[in-house]
């Protein structure tokens, strides 16, 4: 394992930062962000229990479920996106992206000081890397891979998973539940001509995911729903957990 992957913490502030999560962080208190999970995360987690456990987690963004999962005992390494090419676009065509390129790419850098902030004042012992999620560089096994709400805005996310499975034994993957398309394993483009949609690419059915575990060989599958808060709204999610024992 190359302990030169992983990132050096800078020093941040509270305003270097945009939350994607609502936090309370020692030392500073609340933050505002889209999705609060405070009240609903053993059920985003599927009831894992992570004590003792290694954990690979994808898209940490501000670090909730990071400090979450570390203080049910975990020792977490979270891998995010690199700074090129920043995110996972829909190639929408040029007129389109490359006015949202700049907003973008600071809202990302704020996103990911955002982390930074929320780990020091945990004093957290978790590992960032940057790096590519269809290609994870060699980092060692794990005991489980968590993939929270990060697979609908990847173009391949089957690749992401099967990356995790080649390094984990139990696997979680939570996203939006869209009742339409439950009981099928399919998924569902976002991105239209008309919508213009640069960052979301899927909506998924539970089916799907439980179905390609099973393939990858993870015997033992369990899905549940539950509801969470998006920007003071209730979206229902579902987790599916696969293991291998």
């Amino acid at each position: 394992m190359n302990a030169s992957l992983y990132a050096v913490a800078p020093q941040v502030s509270a305003g270097d930062c945009d939350f994607y999560h609502s936090m309370d962080i020692p030392g500073h208190g609340h933050v505002d962000g889209q999705w609060d999970l405070r009240a609903g995360i053993d059920a985003y987690v599927g009831g894992v229990d992570f004590a003792g456990k290694r954990v690979l987690e994808i898209g940490p963004a501000s670090g909730f479920l990071t400090m979450e999962m570390e203080k049910r005992g975990a020792d977490v390494v979270a891998l995010e996106v690199q700074d090129d090419p920043g995110w996972d676009f829909v190639p929408q065509p040029a007129a389109v992206l490359k006015p949202m390129f700049p907003a973008r790419r600071l809202h990302m850098a704020r996103i990911k000081a955002s982390f930074w902030f929320t780990h020091q004042a945990h004093r957290s012992r978790a590992k960032l890397l940057y790096a590519d999620a269809y290609n994870i560089p060699e980092i060692g096994r794990f005991d489980i891979a968590v993939m929270g709400s990060v697979l609908l805005h990847t173009r391949a996310p089957l690749q992401i998973i099967e990356q995790c499975a080649l390094r984990a034994d139990s696997i979680v993957v939570t996203d939006l539940l869209v009742p339409e398309i439950e009981g099928t394993p399919v998924c569902r483009l976002v991105p239209t001509a008309d919508n213009k949609v640069t960052d979301t690419w899927w909506e998924f059915s539970s089916t799907l995911i439980s179905q390609f575990l099973g393939v990858l060989g993870y015997r033992r599958i369990e899905t549940t729903t539950h509801a969470q808060q998006h920007m003071h709204r209730t979206f229902e999610l579902f987790t599916v957990v696969g293991r291998r024992d």
